[in-house]
């Protein structure tokens, strides 16, 4: 072959693998009129004054009660603050003196010292919420330090809270020290923390209850693959294997092996499957999708539906909003998307 047939191949394979990396959703939302605020919660809890800490913790309450107490009771489990002797103040006392989460809180410090990168990028995605659903409510921003908690969480559709301590990158020494997977620790990165926030956003609003109501395991992979097709809408600049958790060169697998997962699932009679431990295997993080070869990732059944979604839209030629899609039942979306890869 010559070399200019192999520089022809190599570029289409490019194109084509840029082609998957990316999608038709972007706007122009320069327009939309949307300032966020994102608020330290974290520092403001480390500047309370251990040697005056009944009145500072007060005086913190009354600023946000509901946050203090979302934080407090909910997130750290310090407990109810009700009274001088109360143990809880102990226990928050221990946690500002810890010499070890004094350290954990230095290197979010230095880690954050920028946010301005995060805040354009969380501004960006939810000006894309904001567009598809006008009516709903943008939430406070705030971050805090949760102990290796928490990455991304709601309070209602109040808040939209990041703790900064899952996110301080995959090579922090004491992430291993805990139970995370390989595979898991892999996203705590920055890159990651808008995904995780507008996937709480989903939940909030939108998500069912897809595994024990479903009728069939693909009714579970559309279900979560409307989920990915809601976050590719509000982030679509952001690369597609960031959006579901996988590295570029799984991404590519399932791309490539896109018919072979489909006759693998139709060989081993698995779409219409009703038992819940199958659904968790296919639609659930792993680091491997169970039988399936080696190469593949976990989630491919979340992925297929991703495809199937993407499909049925495609059909619907704009006739169909995202909002009228996530209301719309995944018998639907299989029998109008007409997917059979080939």
């Amino acid at each position: 072959m010559s070399q200019r047939y192999y520089l022809f191949l190599i570029l289409f394979i490019s194109l084509f693998l840029a082609n998957c990396n990316k999608n038709n959703k972007i706007l122009d939302l320069s327009s939309t009129d949307l300032e966020i605020d994102i608020n330290r919660y974290e520092k403001k809890f480390f500047a309370l004054d251990t040697n005056n800490l009944i009145f500072s913790l007060e005086e913190l309450r009354k600023e946000d009660s509901a946050f203090f107490d979302f934080y407090t009771i909910q997130m750290m489990r310090f407990g109810r603050l009700t009274d001088t002797v109360s143990p809880v103040i102990l226990s928050i006392d221990e946690f500002l003196t810890n010499k070890n989460v004094q350290e954990l809180r230095d290197t979010v410090n230095y880690t954050f010292a920028d946010f301005e990168p995060i805040k354009n990028e969380l501004t960006e995605a939810l000006k894309y919420f904001k567009h598809y659903f006008p009516n709903k409510q943008i939430p406070e921003v705030r971050t805090v330090i949760s102990e290796f908690g928490y990455n991304a969480v709601s309070l209602d559709s109040t808040y939209l809270v990041f703790g900064l301590d899952m996110y301080l990158g995959k090579n922090f020494k004491y992430y291993g020290s805990f139970d995370f997977p390989n595979y898991i620790i892999k996203r705590f990165e920055k890159p990651y923390m808008v995904p995780n926030a507008m996937e709480v956003i989903y939940k909030q609003y939108f998500e069912g209850s897809e595994l024990s109501n479903t009728k069939a395991l693909v009714h579970a992979m559309i279900e979560k693959g409307k989920k990915l097709y809601f976050l590719e809408s509000m982030m679509p600049e952001k690369e597609k294997h960031i959006l579901i958790g996988y590295t570029a060169e799984q991404l590519n697998w399932c791309v490539t092996s896109e018919a072979e997962i489909w006759a693998f699932y139709n060989e081993q009679d698995l779409f219409y499957t009703k038992n819940y431990m199958e659904h968790k295997k296919h639609v659930d993080d792993s680091p491997q999708t169970s039988g399936m070869p080696k190469g593949a990732p976990g989630n491919v059944g979340s992925w297929i539906g991703w495809q199937i979604v993407n499909q049925y839209m495609a059909n619907a030629d704009g006739k169909v909003s995202l909002e009228k899609l996530l209301n719309t039942d995944a018998e639907t979306i299989m029998n109008k998307s007409k997917y059979k890869p080939k």
